[in-house]
């Protein structure tokens, strides 16, 4: 197996070839003075099983467009397969039509995709556990819920502490974070409004005083959810407040937003590239989990 990095995520592809004891492909990855993407492959990969690490996420439509490109060459290159390792999925979350007019914009990058010389695709806890029967290849769906509860049991003293879904459409999620972990779920309602997308949260249904809350959501987009979510957790008793989420997106400066909040640690994976680390933020590295999942395609 061969591992070549995209542009969004060069640590996890790294942390990848490490597992695999392998060299990174070496590959060059400019833009043109008119802003396309231009990509070139130096090694000789004739015959050789690939796997290309690329999330989707920002800027989003530059990654889908520059793994699109890699995917090409590798198959003018005349490699065997080209394994996509997409921890993110940009366009995920819309996965259905709220209003005429709109587009189901997960399944047109789930065809971009199944369209390309790509055999076989991993992903990451994706918003809608149905999205990998948008692609017409083989995809696997892997999840960090594992690698939290270890995390939690490393870390924290679960004898006071219970775990917290931040609304109604995670309460299966956290439900099975609970079970792992043998702690009480309680669930907090929240509001969204479909037109602004503020998020408010508008009451809690269980027991937190003097609690440590392990909340657990799939992804942090702006961290309105989370500060919100904390906040109601704090008003209503309990002692510390902990955000598990397996993707960190963290737009509009959410990260430097939580220090001011009543959130007291953010435990995230590096599905998506987190250059930046404030103390409060946590990041747990998915080479390992990815590569258990690759080495059964490796030769």
């Amino acid at each position: 197996m061969h591992i070549i990095a995209g542009s969004s995520n060069p640590g996890l592809a790294s942390s990848i070839a490490s597992c695999l004891e392998c060299q990174l492909v070496d590959a060059e990855l400019t833009t043109f003075a008119n802003g396309e993407r231009r990509v070139w492959i130096k090694d000789d990969l004739q015959g050789k099983n690939v796997a290309l690490v690329q999330s989707f996420s920002h800027p989003t439509d530059q990654n889908i467009i520059e793994s699109l490109l890699l995917i090409d060459a590798l198959e003018r290159m005349g490699v065997r397969h080209v394994n996509l390792v997409m921890p993110w999925m940009g366009y995920s979350m819309q996965d259905k039509v709220f209003r005429h007019g709109e587009p189901i914009a997960a399944k047109v990058v789930a065809n971009l995709v199944s369209n390309a010389y790509t055999k076989r695709v991993f992903v990451l806890d994706l918003h809608n556990s149905s999205t990998p029967g948008f692609f017409s290849v083989p995809t696997m769906q892997l999840s960090a819920m594992e690698m939290f509860a270890d995390h939690a049991r490393q870390t924290f003293e679960l004898d006071k502490a219970v775990v917290a879904s931040p609304d109604f459409g995670g309460l299966k999620r956290a439900r099975m974070f609970a079970n792992l972990l043998d702690l009480e779920l309680v669930n907090i309602d929240k509001h969204r409004n479909l037109k602004t997308g503020k998020v408010t949260a508008v009451g809690l249904h269980g027991e937190v005083e003097g609690k440590n809350v392990l909340v657990f959501d799939d992804v942090i987009i702006s961290g309105s959810t989370v500060m919100e979510s904390a906040q109601l957790l704090k008003n209503e008793g309990a002692s510390q407040v902990q955000f598990f989420s397996s993707h960190g997106l963290f737009i509009n400066q959410a990260l430097q937003r939580f220090a001011d909040s009543a959130v007291d640690r953010v435990i995230t994976t590096n599905s998506v590239a987190q250059p930046d680390r404030p103390e409060l933020l946590t990041v747990l590295d998915l080479g390992p989990l990815f590569t258990e999942a690759l080495q059964k395609w490796v030769k």
